[in-house]
């Protein structure tokens, strides 16, 4: 870090700008209160608009005149996304969703960290560390015979502490101060955790940006852009953020480990000597949910990369055929200015046909015949206005599929287990209406983005054909899980 790097931070960050701005205190405050406070991802814009206003009402009453904020809502917003970059508003199911910055994020946490602690715990982060430094040692090593002595070592501790329990009948447990140490140092990580989410998305943003660019240069083939998007995109999967996330990705959404998670959790907020130390803890009350739920977010910004890369590919294909027709259409209308005549007598060929050519003579055709009239000398008889029972039952028959009777399927499954694949489904809910509904589970999986379908592994699910005969159908590997707690959301009022 030298003189020069920290000048171009100092002139191009926008979290450092953003301390030179009058309206600093009422960003930091509210973006805390609805995002931190209230422990929000993303809020709707409307609410986030409206809870703003409010804010901003409430904080004016007790402001001098001077002092007083003079815009609404809605130019607040604009500031903060289109020139300091605090939030974002992006686009999700047909509606306006506001979210932190990478700049946002690191802002609110400087704020954070210069706020007087509760607790300011030493003993947990130096615990901390030496795990870690111990883990580093004991997991690096590919000395088999020492990383067996490290094993042993540790399991004549623990048969030594076994040992001491059993003689004095007396368990070395924790001190209120250490337990309030180490909540506080958890619920910090924690929260840091939640943070880097924004980093990590904003390098997915990054490379969709440098995608974007090479998309509008002009001297660059649709081939180079790929290979910019491809080479991007493994950049990001080797780097160190890349590789941690995923790893951390496939941690948290692993079944065994997110319910030994959850039960972790559990456990630690039905002890009674925990219940003072976390019952104002929402942190680690919705750790889970909010971790699954920023992991989406950070996979949902991938997909919409790919998605962007697809319309790349997609619009080069329409312009080189548009431009492959107007070459045609121009070598079209300079052969027909040609003066044939000249190649008459030349032995160089113009142009061949490959096999004889289609002649169709206009006389060829047939004469037309007219069609034969029917002439019928009784009238059609009325339709009876009386329906009997079986046309009833043939209009109750009809062919449909529903789906919330199919999604009641899966919630039912789901009860007792955490995830279940589409075979197991069919085998408690046999298929009744053939393909169709195969395919509406197919729909219900693709369309909730909790649900996997993998398309590395193919299954095989009988369905009964209307002759009563059974066929086979192979369809990809369909996982249904269970859906992730859902954050709460702000109402005005």
């Amino acid at each position: 870090m030298d003189y020069h790097s920290v000048v171009d931070i100092y002139k191009t960050d926008y979290s450092i700008s953003a301390l030179r701005k009058d309206w600093l205190p009422l960003a930091v405050s509210f973006l805390y209160l609805v995002f931190k406070k209230k422990h929000q991802i993303s809020l709707a814009y409307d609410v986030f608009s409206e809870q703003l206003d409010m804010y901003i009402e409430n904080i004016n009453e007790s402001l001098h005149p001077p002092d007083k904020y003079r815009h609404n809502a809605k130019i607040y917003i604009d500031l903060w996304i289109h020139e300091s970059h605090l939030i974002r508003r992006i686009v999700y199911n047909d509606t306006y969703l506001i979210q932190l910055s990478s700049h946002g994020e690191r802002l609110l946490g400087w704020f954070e960290d210069m706020q007087n602690r509760s607790i300011i715990g030493t003993e947990s982060r130096l615990m901390n560390i030496l795990s870690l430094l111990d883990d580093v040692v004991t997991r690096s090593t590919d000395d088999v015979a020492k990383r067996l002595q490290i094993l042993y070592d540790q399991r004549d501790q623990i048969d030594k502490q076994i040992a001491h329990i059993q003689e004095t009948q007396q368990v070395d447990g924790l001190t209120d101060s250490q337990i309030k140490d180490r909540l506080n140092h958890a619920s910090n990580m924690a929260t840091q955790l939640l943070r880097d989410f924004s980093l990590v998305e904003e390098r997915f943003r990054e490379m969709a940006r440098t995608i974007q660019q090479a998309q509008l240069n002009p001297d660059m083939r649709r081939g180079q852009v790929l290979a910019t998007a491809l080479d991007a995109n493994d950049q990001l999967e080797a780097s160190d953020e890349g590789q941690s996330f995923r790893a951390f990705y496939d941690l948290i959404t692993h079944p065994q480990q997110r319910e030994y998670f959850e039960t972790l959790l559990h456990t630690i907020f039905n002890m009674p000597r925990l219940m003072p130390f976390v019952s104002d803890n929402i942190i680690l009350q919705h750790l889970t949910s909010h971790l699954l739920d920023a992991g989406e977010r950070v996979n949902r910004s991938n997909q919409r990369l790919a998605e962007h890369l697809r319309r790349i590919v997609d619009t080069s294909n329409i312009a080189q055929s548009r431009r492959v027709q107007t070459l045609s259409g121009e070598i079209k209308h300079l052969v027909s200015k040609l003066n044939t005549t000249s190649f008459i007598h030349s032995s160089r060929t113009f142009y061949t046909i490959e096999g004889d050519p289609d002649v169709d003579l206009p006389l060829e055709r047939p004469l037309y015949v007219p069609t034969e009239q029917i002439i019928n000398s009784e009238r059609p008889r009325s339709a009876s206005n009386l329906i009997d029972a079986d046309a009833l039952q043939m209009l109750y028959n009809t062919f449909y599929i529903d789906q919330t009777l199919l999604q009641d399927n899966i919630q039912r499954m789901l009860m007792s287990r955490q995830e279940v694949f589409l075979t197991e489904l069919v085998t408690s809910y046999p298929i009744s209406q053939g393909i169709a509904e195969v395919i509406a589970y197919l729909l219900i999986a693709t369309d909730a983005p909790h649900h996997l379908i993998d398309r590395t592994i193919q299954d095989t699910i009988a369905i009964k054909t209307y002759r009563g005969d059974e066929k086979d159908v192979i369809v990809p590997r369909v996982v249904f899980r269970r859906m992730p707690k859902q954050m709460d959301v702000i109402h005005g009022g």
